[in-house]
This record gives structure tokens, sequence and C-alpha cells, in this order.
């Protein structure tokens, strides 16, 4: 069967219910999730379809020039050098193959890549990244391998995703006893968990996330603006916010991605009060027991680095993660560096900002 792709800057309206017909599409891939009027950055949407004119896969990413959430005078300078080496195409669990036979994934997925490849040209990126998406169970070393011919490299990453068909007695019983003891003690303490319900509790939000990034000697570029997007996403339901208060004060966050039935933690933040640990992990298992009630099927708690158990540390994120019974998944991140020296640049950079963000946080 002969396959052929499209590539759209904005997407139809049937974009986000044909990604309903697989089981493992997330918010990541949605409109509402790719869309953006930023100058920085700006979606792009891949088509596949079969003779028939079925659409048969799809992935949506972005073309990125630069990081725009956060910033300072110190950044201001920099953003405008580190612009210059960091266009690239980005895209997260993706892509969406609409098919269980394994030799028509892998025809589908060739004309996926060949449209990244165009994509990449005509924008001239640096270097392009994606992961795969964790629940995509079919993903195998043929799939990879499509990858690794057309250069890129492969990095093996793992999730912590329950599956929510369980009863709430038994998603308890899988937390660890640790977690669960700091969860009884949270409430002992007066800690109140909700969902966030008005547009002034997402300014509260936006206030404890700036009070975060002054920590590491940023701010929040536009905050107004950044209120108007999370209160949309709230109203589109592709994200909802939970907030732990301890004496009327905001002391912990969760925005969690929602589509498809499944539920994925995007962020999380905590003020540096006493109280914060307790606050996060009474909120975690608010949000898990939320999802349970709302009918999800999966909740993602998000990953990482795959570590070897031997040799290497778990970070204290990853760490936290696993704590709340989900079973390790695998998926992959790849990259592609099509332009070595700008990408050599680029990471020096990077780690530039990372040391001034540890140095201020410290």
């Amino acid at each position: 069967m002969k396959y052929t792709f499209k590539i759209e800057t904005k997407a139809d309206s049937d974009w986000d219910h044909n990604l309903l017909k697989s089981t493992y599409a997330t918010f990541f891939q949605s409109t509402n999730y790719l869309n953006s009027n930023s100058k920085d950055y700006f979606p792009i949407f891949i088509y596949v379809f079969d003779q028939d004119q079925n659409i048969v896969g799809q992935l949506g990413l972005r073309i990125i020039k630069t990081t725009v959430m956060y910033s300072s005078n110190f950044l201001k300078f920099f953003d405008r050098i580190i612009s210059k080496f960091s266009t690239r195409i980005i895209w997260v669990y993706g892509p969406i193959i609409h098919s269980n036979d394994l030799k028509i994934r892998k025809n589908i997925l060739l004309e996926i890549i060949k449209a990244i490849n165009i994509i990449a040209k005509q924008n001239n990126v640096v270097f392009i990244e994606g992961q795969t998406p964790p629940n995509d169970f079919l993903i195998n070393l043929d799939y990879l391998t499509l990858f690794e011919k057309k250069r890129y490299e492969k990095n093996d990453l793992i999730s912590f995703i329950t599956n929510l068909d369980q009863s709430k007695d038994d998603l308890w019983k899988n937390i660890s006893k640790n977690t669960r003891g700091d969860i009884t003690r949270a409430k002992k303490r007066n800690i109140i968990v909700k969902q966030l319900e008005s547009k002034k509790e997402t300014e509260e939000y936006i206030k404890l996330n700036q009070e975060w990034s002054q920590t590491k000697g940023l701010t929040i570029t536009d905050s107004q603006k950044e209120i108007e997007q999370l209160w949309k996403n709230h109203e589109n339901k592709i994200e909802q916010i939970f907030l732990a208060f301890k004496d009327k004060k905001l002391i912990s966050a969760i925005r969690v991605g929602c589509f498809n039935k499944i539920a994925y933690t995007n962020f999380v933040i905590n003020s540096y009060s006493n109280s914060t640990n307790l606050g996060g992990s009474l909120l975690t298992w608010y949000v898990l027991e939320w999802a349970k009630e709302n009918n999800f099927k999966i909740y993602d708690f998000s990953g990482g680095p795959k570590i070897n158990k031997n040799t290497d540390k778990i970070s204290s994120l990853l760490f936290y993660k696993s704590k709340w019974g989900g079973k390790e998944t695998p998926y992959y991140n790849l990259i592609k560096i099509r332009q070595k020296l700008h990408y050599k640049i680029f990471l020096i950079l990077f780690k530039l900002l990372r040391k001034y963000h540890d140095v201020r946080g410290s």
C-alpha cells in the first residue's frame, strides 16, 4: 500500500478526534497543547494518509527558537546569543500510528520521518528531539532502527504509570509505606487540598511559580499571559491544576494534562515552607483519587533517564515518582544533530545557564 504525508501549520478540526482513535495519544499531541500565539515557537502538524485518504499517522511538533517563560536581565542578553544556536524541533509522546500491524506501522513511520526531515531543512534547525509514547507497547527494535538509520541517537527513559482499573484500596496499598505515612500526617496537620476553580486561584498559582522562579534568579516574562493560557487550558479541560494550602497559604501545586482518559503530571511546584513535602504527598494522592473517580484509565507520573541500579544514583525527583506504585515503563528520547558546531555551542551555553540557575538557587 502506498502512503503519503501532508505538513500543515494549522490542524484541521478533526485532528484531536483522530487522536482519540489511539489508546496512547496524550495531551502533548493535542491542538490545545501545541497551538501558540508566541513568536518564539510554533506548531507543525504531520498527517499520513493511506491510498484511500484515511489518516493513519499523526505527529504534532514545535519549532522552538528559545525558551521564553522565564527571564532575567542576564537571560535577556543571553537569549539573543543562544537563539542563534538553538532553533530546534521538539515533540513529546509521538508519533501516533493508527495500526497494530507491525509492517504497516513501519511504512507509516517512514513517511513521518521523511516529513520531519523536510521540516528540519525548511526551518534550518540545529537539532531534532522527540520522545516516544510510553503507552505505545508496539514500539520494538525495528521501529527504533528506522530512526537510528536516519542518524538519530537513542537514549533510554523510564516513566511510572498506574493503571486505574484497580480499586482505590489497591492504589493505596501500592504506594510506599513512608509515603502513606506522609499522607496521613498531612491530613492531621490540616493541610487542605483542592482542585483549582477560579481565575483568582490561577493567579495564586502563578504567584507561587514566580516565587520559585525568583530563587533561581528568574522571573516569568509575562505573568498575565501565563494566567490567561492556564485558565484557557482549565476551561478546555486539557489541563487541571490542584492546590495544597496550609493556614490558607498555597504551599504546593500540580498541573495535570488530561486527554484521551490519560492523566499526566505535567508540572509540580512547591514553596519552601516546612510543610511542603507533606503537602506535595497529600496533593499527589488527591490527584490520583480524582483521576480514578473521573474515569481516567491511566495515570502517568512522568519519568526521566533510565538508570543502572547498580552504579547510578537515582535523582530525588525520580525517586519521588517511583514511590506511587506506578509500573516502570520504558520509552525513548530520540535526537538528531544537524549542525554539530552550533549544537556544541548550544550545549556550552545551556550548561552556563544551568550553572547560573544553580548558583542563584543555592
